[in-house]
């Protein structure tokens, strides 16, 4: 079997979001984290951040386009500082309290106990964070053992999605062709249901490709891929 550390070291050999959001989650499962996400911020002028990472495309969506992120002390943590911040659910006892990080609570709601975030620099992006969560309750003194753990594995992750999401900006984005038709007509303003009957296929099915989509741009929803894909000429109107 593989060491950890290797693992992380091929991190450095993926190809794409795909190979990287298996091969992250096969690193995070070993360390012992049910969940992990990656957020980077290009210094390139794009308003969406490059996402990767294990959580339904309905929590990025959630918590960087409804203006929790900028709400939220973890980030501005992140922005601020190069030290990991340990978090666990417990600690945020009142929903009216400022304080508390908008995180905490979206973690509670997807059944997370605790965790560590990274904040990540370099590169040239504007802010970026490694989060690793997970649901099984641990003690403070064995959390706190896995932070250089956590450091090392952001290291090897945020120079494979750097390199990733500057190969977006390049153009080296392979979509299907039933991607390119849900995001085409995404574009002119089509629901998921209208392109379905269009397309002859369930409503399920135009998600299922929408996401595929998103996933590959390294955003987190249909009209910001099929952003993504008109901006990088994949696809016109």
């Amino acid at each position: 079997m593989s060491s950890t550390l290797e693992l992380m070291k091929n991190l450095l050999l993926c190809e794409s979001h795909e190979e990287l959001h298996r091969a992250a989650g096969e690193c995070a499962r070993r360390m012992g984290y049910d969940v992990w996400v990656y957020a980077m911020m290009p210094a390139n002028g794009t308003e969406v951040p490059f996402l990767c990472g294990s959580l339904p495309p309905t929590w990025y969506a959630n918590h960087f386009a409804d203006g929790h992120g900028a709400a939220d002390p973890v980030l501005a943590h992140c922005r601020r500082h190069s030290a990991p911040l340990a978090w666990y659910v417990e600690d945020c006892v009142d929903e009216e309290d400022t304080a508390c990080p908008v995180f905490f609570g979206d973690a509670a709601d997807t059944g997370l106990h605790h965790g560590i975030t990274v904040p990540v620099h370099g590169f040239g992006c504007l802010w970026g964070l490694l989060a690793l969560a997970s649901s099984n309750a641990t003690d403070r003194r064995s959390e706190a053992r896995r932070l250089a753990d956590a450091q090392l594995f952001t290291a090897y992750v945020h120079e494979a999605g750097h390199r990733l999401a500057s190969a977006v900006e390049g153009n080296h984005v392979h979509l299907t062709e039933r991607e390119r038709e849900c995001l085409r007509w995404t574009a002119g303003g089509k629901t998921g249901w209208e392109i379905g009957k269009m397309l002859g296929i369930s409503e399920r099915t135009v998600v299922f490709h929408l996401e595929n989509a998103a996933r590959k741009f390294g955003v987190y929803g249909r009209r910001q891929a099929a952003a993504r894909a008109i901006a990088l000429n994949i696809i016109s109107l």
